[in-house]
């Protein structure tokens, strides 16, 4: 009976391989006489409102920004072709690109991007930028006047938030209907928690033409189904794989594996408002206690880099003479016997004042690495006499704890510049107006020349002199410890062999999939 059960199973997967395998031969035919590009992505867009929401029509080419951003994360003219600040650093002019179209065919100009921006700067993204009108000089010269210096304002401008849509993108309510852009892509629809799909924008004003005519963007939450659509021909594109899948996926000669190392962090933010985090010497202590190059090792199959820092390498904004927290388990014992903690009982968990030292590591699976790189450290912080206990939430949901501070570590891989300038990440992040709501960086944490420095960041036009406030910002934050850095994403995307010319973004900026063409 047994051998007659694997038998029929047996002849099950063989008639389900031979079904994926012709699905997939008629899939791959089809794609490329219509020129048809399938991307898998995990994230699930709540809103296609590029002002609530840019960064998806952005990726996907939908819609442009008067600022764009190179591979090298440098600012580079965008429906902008060159913009300038006044002698007092208030007013901005920018000078608007002539003869582009939105989608709908009525023109882009200056008064469509004032409606734009006037729009986005009433949702978050842009909302507390210090902008304080947006004008009209003629129809392709926009003056932008702000409330006080502020350097960064054309890296906002590169942000997905600040592209212009047509007004006909707007119901009789003002809401979004379909984001109608100046991008390559055309937005054709939309089926929730499923798939967008775009198609090719034929009078594209750009000089790099599409060569695809549609591509279909779907949501796949799990890595594992994505390399699975990925073999059997479901997918073109899998992106945003984890590193225990290399190996195995470029073993494959259908399929070709990408890495980019990009400006996103993994990171632990401490509760510091609560025992025992409230304590510097035992925040440190976490980070000696953290081996970071066996996560990068073992966690990541050696795809990464340990992080010293907020920023990786590749941004220029990195302060490359921070030296971080090497592992030290000795210093990190010392450190929190210094602080009052103590094995007395010899059960091997700290205690203070009959209380054993037991935190709470909240993380989402939503990125892949988050669950296991908590494992690890759950165990390299029992070796220095922490318990350890993991939640994994969906990300939603961590999200909520974190933000009414019911965590004592929060595990999360952080964008950093999503705004290719650091006044974004480290203002939202750090600044004491900001960390005591929402958000994802330091909790609650206070400084009052972490907060001077900000402001004087923002104040000055001079890069070099930006760079030298930046440094110190980061060196301060690294000693202080309201949060922990561990390593640098180095995302993976793997394509089939037919697909040429697709490349990640450093920042994740956009996809350009103009520049894509299957064979």
């Amino acid at each position: 009976m047994k051998t007659r059960i694997k038998a029929g199973i047996l002849v099950a997967v063989i008639a389900i391989s031979g079904v994926i395998l012709f699905s997939g031969c008629m899939d791959e035919r089809k794609q490329a006489q219509e020129r048809i590009l399938t991307v898998g992505c995990q994230w699930e867009p709540k809103t296609l409102d590029p002002h609530k929401s840019g960064y998806l029509p952005l990726r996907l080419g939908i819609t442009e920004t008067l600022v764009n951003v190179d591979y090298n994360i440098g600012l580079v003219s965008g429906l902008a072709e060159s913009w300038e600040v006044s002698d007092d650093k208030l007013t901005w002019i920018f000078h608007l690109r002539r003869g582009i179209r939105f989608h709908d065919g009525t023109p882009f100009n200056a008064y469509a991007m004032k409606s734009s921006l006037d729009r986005a700067m009433k949702e978050a993204a842009l909302k507390k930028v210090p902008i304080d009108s947006v004008e009209v000089k003629d129809d392709y010269t926009l003056t932008i006047t702000t409330k006080e210096p502020f350097a960064p304002l054309p890296a906002y401008l590169a942000k997905g938030e600040s592209a212009p849509i047509s007004s006909s993108s707007f119901d009789e309510n003002g809401e979004v209907i379909k984001p109608i852009g100046t991008g390559p892509f055309k937005f054709d629809s939309w089926k929730v928690k499923e798939e967008i799909v775009i198609v090719k924008n034929n009078e594209y004003w750009g000089t790099t033409k599409p060569r695809l005519d549609k591509v279909i963007y779907k949501t796949v939450t799990d890595a594992i189904t994505r390399i699975m659509m990925l073999r059997g021909g479901e997918l073109d594109v899998a992106q945003i794989l984890p590193p225990d899948a290399m190996k195995e996926i470029a073993s494959n000669p259908d399929i070709r594996v990408l890495t980019e190392p990009i400006a996103r962090v993994r990171m632990i933010t401490f509760n510091t408002v609560k025992e025992p985090f409230n304590d510097m010497k035992v925040r440190q202590a976490v980070n000696y206690a953290i081996n970071r190059e066996d996560i990068v090792k073992y966690v990541l199959d050696g795809v990464g880099e340990p992080a010293r820092g907020l920023f990786p390498p590749i941004a220029y904004w990195a302060n490359s003479d921070i030296e971080g927290y090497p592992h030290n388990a000795w210093k990190a014992k010392q450190l929190l016997e210094e602080a009052g903690w103590k094995d007395t009982d010899g059960d091997g968990i700290l205690e203070r004042d009959g209380r054993k030292f037991k935190v709470v590591l909240v993380t989402y699976p939503e990125r892949a690495t988050l669950p296991p790189t908590a494992e690890v450290i759950q165990s390299q912080l029992k070796d220095v006499g922490i318990d350890t206990e993991l939640r994994v939430l969906q990300v939603d949901a961590a999200n909520e704890l974190r933000n009414k501070g019911e965590f004592d570590m929060f595990l999360v891989g952080r964008g950093l510049l999503f705004v290719p300038d650091p006044d974004d990440n480290m203002m939202r992040d750090y600044h004491s107006n900001y960390t005591s709501g929402g958000g994802w960086g330091a909790y609650r944490y206070r400084n009052e020349r972490v907060d001077e420095l900000l402001k004087r960041g923002r104040a000055t036009f001079n890069t070099s002199e930006r760079k030298k406030i930046y440094d110190e910002l980061q060196q301060i934050i690294v000693d202080e410890v309201p949060v922990a850095y561990l390593n640098y994403y180095v995302n993976i995307d793997a394509v089939r062999s037919g697909v040429h010319d697709y490349r990640m973004h450093p920042i994740e900026h956009s996809f350009h999939l103009e520049t894509v063409y299957i064979e």
